[in-house]
C-alpha cells in the first residue's frame, strides 16, 4: 500500500506534486494552534472563558477567509493566494509571542485564522485547475494525505518545543510556513500572479452553468454538513468518551487516533485510485453508509477492541467520502463558480469545527454517553436516504458524463 501511494504521488502532474509538498511542509508546521489555549492560560494568565473566546476568534477568521476566497481567486491565481496566506501566517506567528492583552491577541488570532484558512480554498482551486474530472478524487486524496501526514507530526514536535520555550512553537510554525512558501514559489516561478482565464478551467472538464447548478450545490452542501459535524466529533470527544464515560485506560484513546491516522495514510490514496472511475452517487453512498455505521457502532462500544472495530469502519467512510464530496462539488460547478462553490464548501468544515464541541457536550449524558455518536450516525443514515432521493431530480443532482465513470 505504501509503495502504491508513493508511486501515485510521484506520478502526479508537476503542479499537483508542488501542491502536495507545499501542503506537507505547511501542515507539518501546524503546531502553534494546538498549544494556543495552553499558552494563553499558562503564559498570558487569561481565564478559561477569555481563552475560549480567543480560540473561537480563530474560527471567525477562518470563516471570513472561506467567504472571501472566491472573490480573491477571481483577481489573483491560486498559487499567488496561497503564497500570500503562507507569508501572512508566518508574519502573525513571528509577532504573536510579543503580544499581550486580550485586544491585540484577539486581533492577531482573527488575522491568523484568515491567513491559515485562505490556503485551503486556494489549494482546492489549484487542484481543480490541474486535474480533469476523472482524476480529481485521486488528486484530492493526495492533498488530504499531505494534510494528515503533516498534522500527525506537527503537534508531536510542538509538544517537545513547548516544554522548552513556548515561543519556539510559534517561531518554528512560522519557519515552516515560510519554507512552504519558498517551495511553492520555486515550483511555480513564471506562473502569472493574476487569475487564469475561465476558459482554461473549462478545458479541464468543468461543466457549464445550468439553471439548476445553484440548487444542486446547496443540496450537497446541506447533505455534507452531517459528514463535517460527524468527523469533527472524534477530535473533541474521543478522549472524554473513552476515559470518563467508558472508564477505559487512556491509551485506548490514543489507539483510536492511531488507527484512524494509519488507515488514512495507508489506504486513502490506493483506494481512491481504484475508485477513480466510480460514479459520484455510488462513491458517496458507500462513504455515507460506512460513516453512519461506524459512528453508530461507536455509540454501542464498551470495550477497547470494539472501539477499534468501530474506528476502522468510520475511517473507511472518511477515506471514501471526503475525496468524493470534493470531486462532486468541483464537477457540478460551472466555469465561473468552481472557486465560489469550493470556498463555500470549506465554510461547512469550519462551521462544524466550531459547533462540534458544543453539540457533543450538550448531547452527552452520564447515563447515555454514546448519544453524540448515535446522533452523528443517525444523521448520516438520514443523509444517505436523502442522497438517494436527490438523485431522482435534475434540480438536486448533477449527472456526470457516462464516459468518465464506471457506474452512476
Amino acid at each position: 500500500m505504501i509503495s502504491r501511494t508513493v508511486r501515485t504521488v510521484a506520478g502526479l502532474p508537476a503542479p499537483l506534486r508542488a501542491l502536495f509538498f507545499t501542503t506537507l511542509i505547511f501542515r507539518t508546521g501546524t503546531m502553534a494552534y494546538p498549544f494556543l489555549a495552553a499558552h494563553l492560560l499558562v503564559h498570558e494568565g487569561l481565564s478559561k472563558g477569555t481563552a475560549g473566546t480567543i480560540l473561537a476568534c480563530f474560527g471567525v477568521g477562518a470563516l471570513a477567509a472561506d467567504l472571501a476566497a472566491s472573490v480573491l481567486l477571481g483577481r489573483v491565481s491560486a498559487p499567488a493566494l496561497m503564497l500570500g496566506g503562507l507569508v501572512l501566517n508566518a508574519a502573525v506567528l513571528i509577532m504573536f509571542p510579543f503580544l499581550h492583552g486580550p485586544a491585540p491577541v484577539v486581533a492577531s488570532v482573527v488575522v491568523w485564522g484568515f491567513a491559515y484558512e485562505i490556503v485551503t480554498p486556494a489549494a482546492y482551486s489549484a487542484t481543480v485547475a490541474a486535474a480533469g474530472p476523472e482524476e480529481r478524487k485521486i488528486a484530492f486524496s493526495c492533498y488530504r494525505l499531505a494534510v494528515n501526514l503533516g498534522m500527525a507530526a506537527g503537534p508531536v514536535v510542538g509538544g517537545l518545543l513547548f516544554t522548552v520555550d513556548a515561543r519556539l512553537v510559534f517561531w518554528t510554525n512560522a519557519g515552516c510556513a515560510l519554507a512552504a512558501a519558498g517551495h511553492l514559489s520555486a515550483r511555480t516561478r513564471g506562473t502569472p500572479a493574476t487569475a487564469p482565464p475561465r476558459q482554461s478551467v473549462l478545458k479541464r472538464g468543468t461543466v457549464r452553468r445550468t439553471p439548476y447548478e445553484r440548487a444542486r450545490f446547496w443540496t450537497i452542501f446541506g447533505l455534507s454538513l452531517p459528514v463535517q459535524l460527524a468527523y469533527s466529533l472524534p477530535s473533541v470527544f474521543v478522549s472524554t468518551y473513552v476515559i470518563v464515560a467508558l472508564g477505559l485506560p487512556g491509551y485506548w484513546a490514543g489507539v483510536v487516533f492511531a488507527v484512524n491516522a494509519v488507515g488514512i495514510v495507508l489506504f486513502e490514496v490506493p483506494l481512491n485510485v481504484l475508485m477513480a472511475r466510480t460514479g459520484h452517487l455510488p462513491t458517496l453512498l458507500l462513504g455515507y453508509g460506512l460513516a453512519g455505521t461506524g459512528f453508530l457502532l461507536m455509540a454501542l462500544s464498551g470495550s477497547g477492541p470494539s472501539l477499534v472495530l468501530s474506528t476502522l469502519v468510520w475511517t473507511a467512510g472518511e477515506i471514501v467520502v471526503f475525496p468524493g464530496l470534493l470531486g462532486y462539488v468541483s464537477d457540478l460547478s460551472g466555469e465561473d463558480s468552481a472557486d465560489r462553490n469550493l470556498s463555500l464548501y470549506s465554510t461547512g468544515v469550519n462551521i462544524a469545527f466550531i459547533l462540534a464541541p458544543h453539540l457533543a457536550l450538550l448531547l452527552s449524558r452520564p447515563t447515555a454517553p454514546g448519544i453524540p455518536w448515535a446522533v452523528a450516525g443517525g444523521a448520516l443514515c438520514v443523509a444517505w436516504l436523502l442522497l438517494t432521493a436527490a438523485r431522482s431530480s435534475p434540480y438536486t443532482w448533477h449527472t456526470e458524463d457516462p464516459s468518465c465513470t464506471d457506474a452512476i
